[in-house]
């Protein structure tokens, strides 16, 4: 049981160093400066991917589960999974958005700026009402069967960009771009 929550916990981590590239990139372009369309492309790729198809899952059938255990926790489960439908929409819409740009497409910078101020603040507030609401009601009521039974269901996929193995090429620059964002913050 744990070990899933601890996973998702370190997912959450890496979650919000990738939110706060992508908000420093906007805030570039939302200036009429020069942004790193790449990084934030490689950014959104992943954040539409892996949590969508990975992490966002596992965690909706644990919550489910603990709906099944619990009626009273249906309204918190029922929000989360909103939640994660309201994140893999905009971050597709905003994805498609700066591709549109990097491919051509004359769009007003203001156009940008809600999309991806509304994804930012929502998943941090997401991450966060996780932390603070769903995980410790699911420490409360799964049982280690109830975990065994989620990971079966769901199981363990290497995150490409963060996990213990290889690092998939399309992430190679991004995470270069990280490891420097971490070298800088030590300095300072």
């Amino acid at each position: 049981m744990s070990d899933i929550i601890d996973t998702w916990r370190r997912d959450h981590i890496n979650f919000s160093r990738l939110l706060d590239l992508l908000e420093a990139q906007i805030g570039l372009y939302l200036e009429g400066q020069s942004p790193r369309y790449d990084l934030m492309l490689d950014i959104l790729y992943y954040m539409t991917r892996y949590p969508d198809i990975f992490h966002h899952p596992k965690e909706d059938l644990a919550s489910l589960r603990a709906r099944e255990l619990d009626p009273g926790a249906g309204v918190v489960v029922g929000e989360l999974m909103r939640q994660h439908v309201v994140l893999r929409d905009s971050g597709a819409k905003l994805l498609e958005q700066l591709q549109g740009i990097v491919d051509g497409a004359m769009l007003k910078r203001e156009s940008v700026k809600e999309p991806a101020g509304t994804y930012i603040a929502y998943f941090r507030g997401h991450m966060r009402k996780e932390e603070s609401e769903i995980f410790p009601l699911l420490q409360t009521l799964l049982s280690e069967a109830d975990w065994a039974a989620i990971e079966k269901a769901a199981p363990f996929e290497q995150d490409p960009l963060f996990g213990d193995g290889s690092l998939e090429k399309r992430y190679e620059s991004l995470h270069r771009q990280i490891v420097r964002e971490l070298e800088n913050a030590g300095a300072t």
